[in-house]
């Protein structure tokens, strides 16, 4: 069951719901670390939350900038499903029924950096660390030492970097990582593979979904574009691939505006690392039809086996996009690198 409360922004004005004044089947949150369903990296998407609530004094109440905490309960135990804020252009209203589309706390970081911030030289977690004291939001981790490039040093003094969002959004390009906001509201960098070491985050056996569908071989990043400079470079993986059924992969990565006042040999160096990092991580492009699924998070390592699965009995995903819908079907995504044209494996 899920429960959770409004807290209007005038800060005085909160109101409770549970399932019972919930409208049936107007809850949804939908959430990516790529974009266009394609696999990618560096990025800060919001988790987007729509919701439908019957409220007797709708008409009285302004929803704009108001605060939804969400939870799932069974009676004795609740897990947070996040805290949300509404955009109150995207309100409706209908006699007593309102329903509201809300983002996660990525809204914070949709601020204007601060000059002084713009002029500071950070790592990585010098950076992130600055935009989340800037933004109000609490950092999940203060360890990056497992990331590529955390000891690289940048000012962020681009005209690109606009917002604090900019800010860790770029960081997260050069940590070959995702920034998501999590299930407690905290700023997390979460790797954009895994390394699985036999112990997935969520085995999926076939009696918890309705479908399946997935590529019959894996992709990996053999190659990867990238600005060196002003200069775009492309860059080979020496990662050994026991795979012999799995397909060449290409990435290409955005331009960074962390890197604009950096040498091509730095560049270089920075590239490189992200691209050694992803070393042998094979993906396959994976959609799934879950029942409800609300445990699962953004960069899961998933197993899905049982039902359509014929492959080695079962395959392994990272997810990296998902569309949860309350007492409804979940939507699951592993997204797979592009693979290299002219490559006719099957």
């Amino acid at each position: 069951m899920l429960r959770g409360y409004i807290k209007l922004a005038d800060g005085q004005t909160r109101i409770d719901f549970t399932d019972e004044n919930i409208v049936s089947g107007s809850v949804s949150i939908t959430m990516s670390t790529c974009r266009n369903s394609k696999f990618d990296f560096g990025t800060f998407n919001a988790a987007i939350l729509k919701i439908g609530i019957i409220d007797d004094e709708a008409l009285e109440h302004d929803f704009s900038g108001a605060r939804i905490a969400l939870q799932e309960y069974d009676g004795e135990n609740s897990r947070s499903l996040g805290w949300y804020y509404v955009d109150g252009t995207k309100t409706k209203r209908r006699n007593t029924q309102v329903s509201l589309t809300a983002q996660d706390g990525t809204a914070a970081f949709d601020t204007a950096i601060g000059e002084t911030d713009k002029q500071n030289s950070y790592t990585p977690l010098q950076a992130i660390t600055a935009a989340c004291t800037a933004c109000g939001i609490a950092l999940y981790t203060a360890d990056l030492s497992g990331f590529p490039n955390n000891a690289v040093t940048f000012t962020p003094s681009s005209k690109a970097i606009q917002t604090y969002r900019d800010l860790v959004m770029w960081t997260a390009q050069l940590l070959a990582a995702n920034a998501v906001i999590n299930r407690n509201g905290a700023l997390e960098i979460r790797s954009a593979h895994y390394v699985y070491n036999g112990d997935p985050d969520y085995i999926s056996d076939g009696t918890d979904r309705t479908d399946c569908t997935f590529s019959d071989t894996r992709t990996y990043i053999r190659y990867m574009t990238a600005y060196s400079g002003k200069t775009v470079k492309k860059y080979t993986s020496t990662a050994i691939i026991e795979d012999t059924q799995a397909r060449e992969g290409t990435l290409a990565l955005s331009y960074n505006p962390l890197l604009e006042s950096m040498t091509e040999a730095q560049c270089d160096a920075i590239n490189s690392a992200i691209l050694s990092d992803m070393g042998s991580f094979m993906q396959r492009q994976v959609t799934a039809k879950m029942f409800d699924a609300s445990e699962i998070s953004l960069g899961n390592c998933v197993r899905f086996q049982g039902g359509k699965i014929d492959v080695r009995r079962s395959i392994l995903g990272v997810v990296t996009g998902m569309t949860w819908r309350y007492r409804g079907i979940t939507t699951l995504t592993c997204a797979a690198p592009a693979a290299v044209r002219g490559d006719n494996q099957s």
